[in-house]
């Protein structure tokens, strides 16, 4: 059995301008995703994974449970279990005085997904509503948030007040550290306070205890992506496609042995009762490349050398998608073993020991919005959860359907599970 491990290198120069997506409208009714084909081995079915898409949970760009453990040593302690009551709202008075401590403030740091628009989403809205609070954005993959935190805090110096990420890097590396402050009383604005204009009429959140981690978008996950010059769609209706002998040494997979989007599709592999370990075992026999370089891998794909990749970033790769190069998302509708649902990046934390408490909670206002979630819908090309936010412009096979089973990939037991599934992985990669 042959593999190619593969490091960063140099990125293809690619000169093509970008092409913004027009502005996202979430479904109506709240599509059901259930697990169904797929479901965790041995992992009991707790009520979250029965919810409908208004309750996702999921993560699929975030840091791996290895890479976090040594700093949260320092930092660590269990998080309580009492659940945090919701914030009561402020009088407009009350509110102006927050907003006006924010600005004495003058600033706020923000860790985000990588990719400049990802930067203008978090960024650029907030900062033209708020001249005088500065956003400190730092971009940076899920694996690279958790140690950068955990440091932090052991230090006693906290740079952090809100990370944008995936759910995994904040439930297997910042909650279990006791990194995280409650999310509901950080809800004080205006913009906020109504929980009916919410898929499910209420905040999302992708941990037990419903409190720390906020899923606010949402998407479908596609199988793989793929460059449409060179893989025909309706050769795929199965994941057992992979393994045609014609794809022997032509796909790539984003390291599934850290956290982020390959071991994210790997665990829907592994969690699917039609699939499962055997099929993974027969899927590292296709000579399968593995690299954790995004912008690496999305390359590949778009110069031809690798047709098909699984698990890259979803956020360059809708930037690859706007800006014409040839590389697509797989429908997932064409599987007959289903697909799963997952926020991607679409969740949020507050950091304990914020540096910036006031002007945390008039970002989560302004972010939490109407107007905050469209332009995070046009940067990522995802539909958020806030029902009067439109979809026009997201592609339809990212947007779940109604009636439609997906298995919620990254809810708290399914990202429990990935420590078993990494394990395994060291049985059949090298």
């Amino acid at each position: 059995m042959k593999h190619r491990i593969l490091g960063a290198g140099t990125a293809l120069t690619l000169l093509i301008v970008a092409c913004t997506p027009a502005a996202p409208a979430a479904p109506t009714t709240a599509p059901t995703v259930a697990p169904a084909a797929a479901k965790p081995t041995d992992v009991p079915k707790p009520a979250a994974l029965a919810a409908t898409s208004a309750a996702p949970a999921s993560g699929t760009t975030a840091a791996a449970p290895a890479t976090a453990a040594s700093p949260a040593a320092a930092a660590a302690a269990k998080p309580t279990t009492a659940t945090a009551p919701a914030a009561p709202g402020l009088s407009a008075a009350e509110w102006d005085q927050i907003v006006a401590a924010a600005k004495k403030e003058g600033k706020v740091s923000v860790i985000g997904p990588q990719g400049a628009d990802s930067r203008d989403a978090l960024a650029a809205g907030f900062s033209k509503k708020y001249p005088e609070i500065q956003v400190d954005f730092n971009g940076l993959a899920g694996n690279q948030t958790g140690p950068k935190v955990l440091t932090e805090l052991a230090a006693n110096q906290n740079s952090t007040d809100l990370i944008v990420t995936g759910t995994t890097t904040a439930l297997e590396t910042l909650l279990p550290a006791n990194a995280l402050d409650p999310i509901p009383p950080l809800l004080v604005g205006p913009n906020v306070r109504d929980q009916s204009v919410w898929l499910g009429n209420k905040l999302s959140f992708a941990d037990s205890q419903q409190k720390y981690n906020l899923i606010f978008s949402g998407y479908v996950k596609a199988p793989f992506i793929y460059n449409p010059d060179l893989v025909k769609p309706e050769e795929f209706t199965s994941y057992r496609d992979l393994l045609d002998p014609k794809w022997k040494g032509k796909i790539v997979v984003r390291d599934p042995r850290t956290a982020g989007g390959g071991l994210a599709v790997i665990t829907f592999m592994y969690a699917t009762e039609s699939l499962g370990k055997d099929y993974l075992r027969q899927l590292f026999k296709q000579d399968i490349v593995i690299s954790s370089n995004d912008q690496q891998i999305l390359d590949w794909v778009a110069r031809g050398q690798y047709p098909i990749v699984l698990g890259p970033s979803d956020t360059l790769t809708n930037e690859y998608i706007n800006k014409g190069l040839p590389v697509r998302h797989m429908d997932s509708s064409r599987m007959k073993e289903g697909a799963y649902y997952t926020a991607g990046n679409g969740s949020l934390v507050a950091v304990r020991n914020a540096p910036h408490p006031n002007a945390s909670k008039v970002y989560l206002d302004y972010m939490l919005s109407k107007e905050g979630q469209v332009e995070w819908g046009k940067s990522q090309g995802f539909a958020s959860l806030r029902k009067d936010v439109p979809t026009e412009g997201i592609l339809p096979l990212l947007i779940p359907k109604e009636g439609v089973t997906y298995q919620q990939n990254s809810s708290e037991p399914y990202v429990k599970l990935r420590a078993e599934i990494v394990e395994y992985l060291k049985t059949v990669i090298p």
